[in-house]
């Protein structure tokens, strides 16, 4: 059998348009399955940039194969019998933020980036009063995304159409309005509410609880 990656199976490029906090099965095998489709069928023509969560994770397996895994979908649809197979390509790097915190950083700087996507586990939406800003990365998920947004607003001055649409799919009832909770403690904890005030304008958070299961 080929080893799986770039030269062996060839990959399509696509603009970085969406940052995934999280490199675990049900966000490679549900929201990025849906986006290859979306680049197949309406032209999205977006990809994926994954970072992982916390110290220990998979983008080093990841990365060994360029981002490429495939996804089998088994079951039935429309009372017809599916059993497919696609090959994903839309991870264009995966970053550990642990490891290069820099490179997590300058995500923020990228102009095309346009939405968030987490699912960092029910435990991953908790706010921890030990992150700092200078913290690098910070310990927790709402406190990297905050250490993220504030990055992009002082890059960008502030700029409305440089906000980012967020959405949680860690497997919690109205996971958007935890997380905005926890990140808006964090940022009031830090800045008070001057930047609060800032990055509500700026930022958007769907409540996109999800309840396909993948194995």
């Amino acid at each position: 059998m080929k080893e799986l990656n770039e030269k062996t199976a060839g990959k399509m490029l696509h603009p970085e348009r969406v940052i995934q906090f999280g490199e675990g099965n049900f966000l490679r095998a549900f929201v990025d399955w849906i986006i290859q489709k979306m680049n197949e069928n309406v032209n999205f023509n977006s990809s994926v940039v994954v970072v992982q969560p916390i110290d220990r994770g998979m983008v080093d397996m990841l990365n060994a194969q360029d981002c490429l895994y495939h996804v089998n979908l088994q079951g039935l649809d429309k009372g017809e019998k599916v059993n497919s197979l696609t090959r994903i390509d839309v991870i264009s790097r995966a970053l550990n933020p642990y490891a290069d915190f820099s490179a997590f950083m300058k995500l923020a700087e990228q102009p095309e980036i346009r939405f968030v996507i987490s699912n960092t586990t029910e435990a991953g939406i908790t706010f921890d009063p030990a992150c700092k800003l200078e913290d690098a990365p910070a310990s927790s998920y709402p406190g990297k995304l905050t250490q993220l947004l504030y990055h992009r607003y002082k890059t960008f001055n502030g700029e409305k159409d440089k906000g980012l649409i967020i959405f949680p799919c860690e497997l919690i009832f109205l996971n958007g309005n935890h997380l905005p909770v926890h990140r808006f403690m964090a940022i009031r904890r830090r800045f008070q509410n001057l930047v609060y005030g800032m990055l509500r304008c700026i930022c958007d958070t769907g409540r996109p609880y999800c309840p396909r299961i993948s194995t």
